[in-house]
Order: C-alpha cells, then structure tokens, then sequence
C-alpha cells in the first residue's frame, strides 16, 4: 500500500519562503550584471577588466541556476528587472567609475559586499539539499570576487603612489 503525504502549511509556507529567497538572489544578481556591465565600460587595467567581464559570466551563471531551483521547486522564477536599489547601484557605479579604475573597483567592491550579505542571509534559510548546494556555491563566487577586487585595490593604489611618490 503506497501512502501519500499531503503538504502541510508549515511545508508550503517554507517552500514560499525558499522561492522567494531565490527571486530576491535572481533580483540581486541581475542587479549586479547592470552595475558590473557600468565598471567594466570604465575600466583600463586589462587584469581587472578581465576578471570582471568573468565576474559578470557568473552572475549570468547564478540566474541561469537559481532559475532552475525554483523551477525545481515547481514554481516560475519571477521576471528580473530593474528595480529601484538596482538603478541606485548602477547609478553609484557609474558615479564611482568615472574617478577611472580605482573608482569602479571600489564601487564594485561595495557591491560585492552587499552581494556576499545576501547570499549569508540566504543560507540562514532552510534550504532544499541541491538548492543549498547552488547558493552555497554562487556564495563562494561572490566570495572569490570580493577577494580579487580586493586585490585589484591593492595592486592599483600601490602603483598610483609610486607614480606619484616625488624622488628623494
């Protein structure tokens, strides 16, 4: 005899719950292919220019898996699109990047931070086994990003001092 569960209201809010937490990480993401798609048009230094057309590819990679974990969950990913906070984020990111490259990176910096933020809360949420593993690893991305704008940062405000460190 094969017995059925029926979907208790505690089960359905928190499937609710974990889709909504993924259309936020879609939302946020594709807010970040905006403020990314900003800096990179702003950037010279090939090596930073590089890593953030990467940076953009897995973004486009977390919506693409994010999507399907919702699917997988039997709902419809929502439509991302603009929204306020992303057009203050694009619009702080063409502010900042006009500074030159040391600029765009610092605004990418900030919002890579707020990315990793959310990505931690995200995983505060009790999530389905696969669906974890596709969060916890677009964290780790996010992650990886911050340490290398970091590193970007670096190496370029060193360089700008000893351009502009007077002979002794």
């Amino acid at each position: 005899m094969q017995t059925t569960t029926t979907p208790t209201k505690h089960d359905s809010e928190a499937r609710k719950a974990t889709i909504d937490c993924l259309n936020d990480l879609i939302q946020l993401d594709y807010d970040a292919i905006q403020a990314y798609k900003q800096a990179i048009d702003k950037i010279d230094d090939p090596y930073a220019r590089a890593d953030l057309i990467a940076f953009q590819g897995d973004h486009e990679r977390h919506i693409t898996d994010l999507r399907q974990a919702v699917r997988s969950l039997g709902s419809a990913p929502e439509r991302s699109g603009r929204d306020l906070k992303g057009i203050l984020l694009e619009g702080l990111t063409a502010l900042r990047a006009v500074t030159g490259d040391l600029g765009a990176l610092r605004a990418m910096r900030l919002n890579e931070k707020l990315t990793n933020r959310a990505y931690d809360r995200a995983l505060e949420v009790r999530l389905p086994g696969t669906t974890r593993d596709v969060v916890l690893r677009n964290r780790d991305d996010e992650r990886r990003h911050l340490v290398s704008i970091e590193a970007h940062i670096e190496r370029l405000s060193l360089a700008r001092e000893r351009l502009h460190r007077k002979p002794s």
